[in-house]
């Protein structure tokens, strides 16, 4: 199996960008709380890449005769001991910043510790306590289809493929136009378009029949890695501009889509990519564990020092990126790396999957 370093390297940089939307909190208090929203909280499509770069490593790393068995084990090997210390985390920092507020915590987590809240259409529920886990809860979801999945994909002829892509475009588009004139921050349509686990399975799939066409030796010839970036780009600035049921997934999924595979091809033809750098691919080895205690980090720092200056926010804001960074180092040191290889019995995967992405609206 070839190493896709340059994907590593990329997670990180998507899990950024959902941390950078989640520092709109520091600047919620300051004059520059208005006008910094349109051009951060794009971040938040983050979780599109994530989705679509799931379905392919899971497909990447696929063999003809796994069985589900062993997949199911080395799922919940990776997941579930860095997602139960992170979910559990929020309940003594909601007990010391808010204690009338932890029954009420513990009663809306309850479907977090099995990975069920993204299924129940009430935001007290999808993102209580640490709330970018309602990404997780999709993954689980996803998870626990693929091995039908990739059986049925692997079936189609490459025709059917192309197809099939064409018809999860517009499953993933039609929904947010279609639900437009209901979103308003806090409804049933918002968690519909963003959060409901089968809406966002289709990005995952679309990730299992890039990886397949990857395989069998499909090349972008129009796109390399450097103009898909620049359509990523472009689409984000497009976003800045754009309604909130728009930029959640329809502007940028094809544009992540596109980088995914010229990030895979740049590497399988051994192209030059900044991506396959030493420090990013390690640091998008702790992208798992970032993405689950940033927004831990940021709640602390911003209940210490609840920034009311812009110069406060941004300060708040790189002690965050500092203090989130060495959480990950942490969790992943010690509680993902090691008993991932317990739990799959002492052996480890060349390279891990990606996940998910938590939203703030």
């Amino acid at each position: 199996m070839a190493r896709l370093d340059s994907l590593t390297g990329l997670r990180f940089l998507a899990a950024l960008l959902v941390f950078a939307s989640h520092t709109l909190a520091f600047f919620d208090r300051t004059p520059l709380g208005t006008s910094l929203h349109p051009a951060l909280e794009p971040g938040a499509a983050g979780v599109s890449f994530f989705f679509i770069l799931s379905g392919f490593v899971l497909t990447w790393t696929h063999r003809p005769g796994d069985r589900a068995g062993p997949f199911y084990r080395r799922r919940f090997a990776r997941i579930a001991p860095s997602y139960w210390i992170a979910v559990a985390l929020f309940i003594p920092m909601t007990a010391v910043a808010r204690p009338e507020e932890t029954g009420s915590l513990l009663l809306h987590m309850s479907p977090q510790f099995l990975g069920l809240h993204a299924w129940f259409p009430d935001r007290e529920y999808y993102w209580a306590g640490n709330g970018v886990t309602w990404s997780i809860s999709c993954e689980m979801f996803f998870y626990a289809l693929f091995p039908l999945l990739i059986v049925q994909a692997v079936r189609m002829s490459q025709r059917a493929r192309w197809w099939a892509a064409g018809v999860l475009a517009v499953l993933v588009v039609v929904p947010p136009l279609v639900l437009r004139p209901l979103t308003h921050g806090e409804t049933v349509a918002d968690w519909a378009i963003f959060i409901f686990p089968v809406q966002r399975l289709w990005e995952f799939v679309l990730g299992i029949l890039i990886a397949l066409w990857i395989k069998q030796g499909g090349r972008l010839r129009l796109v390399g890695l450097p103009g898909s970036l620049a359509l990523v780009a472009a689409a984000y600035t497009v976003a800045v501009f754009s309604p909130a049921y728009l930029i959640w997934v329809v502007l940028l999924f094809v544009p992540f889509a596109l980088t995914i595979a010229a990030a895979a091809q740049a590497d399988l033809d051994g192209s030059r990519s900044v991506f396959r750098h030493p420090v990013l691919v390690k640091l998008g080895e702790w992208s798992f564990a970032f993405y689950l205690t940033h927004q831990l980090v940021i709640r602390a720092v911003d209940y210490v020092l609840a920034p009311t200056s812009t110069a406060q926010a941004v300060g708040a804001a790189i002690l965050s990126l500092a203090g989130a960074l060495a959480s990950a180092f942490v969790l992943y040191t010690f509680v993902e790396r090691p008993l991932e290889r317990r739990l799959r019995g002492g052996t480890l995967p060349v390279s891990a999957g990606g996940t998910g992405h938590a939203g703030r609206r």
